[in-house]
């Protein structure tokens, strides 16, 4: 009997259906993107004024080692959750009474008259700056910005309905410092804690002045931006600012 041959087969189109398959995984496969914190960071700004030393109390310092160990305010922290609350207390322990310790940043009030008188004095310069023949941009900047900054505060007293506007120290700012070998997850915990911690002072304020969450606000000025919100979300800035500095890490 005669033996059969056995047919050949075709692999011509296989690596036509590979290409397929390859652009189809491409197109239906989702990446994972690095998650990333934004941060203002200020622009240098040459002048002859030395600034004050910063106090201390004024820094809320949170450190993290090469092994992962973690302090706050010199005190060492088993458990990252309470970074929040730390920082709760850092902003609130004398916004209402002074404790008396000197450990915690102090706050000022400031009048309608004191923000009006200030901001006059804040239009002066910036005129005087901006009609000087060789006044650098970034001085010139930096004093309209200054003009803003207490129209805002103008703006603010005024939403806020009472006679004074409660303002912690200029000085009082969550500095950052981690080692290079710490590990990006408690990196990315303390960031995630700081805005935790934020968001709640703002919120909890938002519903006593206005009676909604700051998370209303916040949605509502990002689909229609009224002019109203923007006010709104100015005053809860000004009441609890997120003044972050983040200090190059160390070996």
């Amino acid at each position: 009997m005669a033996k059969r041959d056995i047919p050949e087969v075709n692999a011509g189109s296989m690596a036509d259906i590979a290409f397929l398959l390859l652009i189809f995984f491409l197109v239906t496969t989702t990446m994972d993107k690095d998650k990333a914190y934004v941060r203002n960071i200020p622009k240098l700004i040459s002048t002859q004024d030395v600034p004050p030393p910063i106090e201390p109390r004024n820094i809320c310092a949170i450190k993290a080692n090469a092994q992962n160990q973690l302090m706050v305010r010199g005190e060492y922290m088993q458990n990252p959750d309470e970074i929040s609350e730390k920082i709760v207390e850092f902003y609130q322990k004398n916004e209402i009474k002074n404790d008396g310790l000197n450990s915690f940043p102090m706050y000022s009030k400031i009048s309608k008259k004191d923000i009006e008188i200030s901001l006059d004095q804040a239009i002066e310069q910036a005129e005087a700056v901006e009609n000087t023949p060789d006044a650098l941009a970034t001085i010139i900047e930096f004093k309209q910005r200054q003009v803003a900054e207490w129209e805002k505060k103008l703006t603010a007293i005024e939403m806020y309905g009472k006679e004074t506007l409660p303002e912690i120290h200029f000085q009082a700012h969550i500095r950052i410092e981690v080692m290079k070998a710490t590990k990006y997850e408690l990196f990315a915990k303390i960031q995630s804690e700081i805005e935790e911690a934020i968001y709640e002072l703002r919120n909890d304020s938002s519903m006593k002045i206005f009676g909604e969450s700051y998370k209303n606000i916040l949605s509502r000025y990002s689909m229609d931006e009224k002019l109203k919100d923007k006010e709104k979300i100015d005053l809860l800035k000004i009441l609890y600012p997120d003044r972050i500095i983040e200090v190059t890490p160390k070996v």
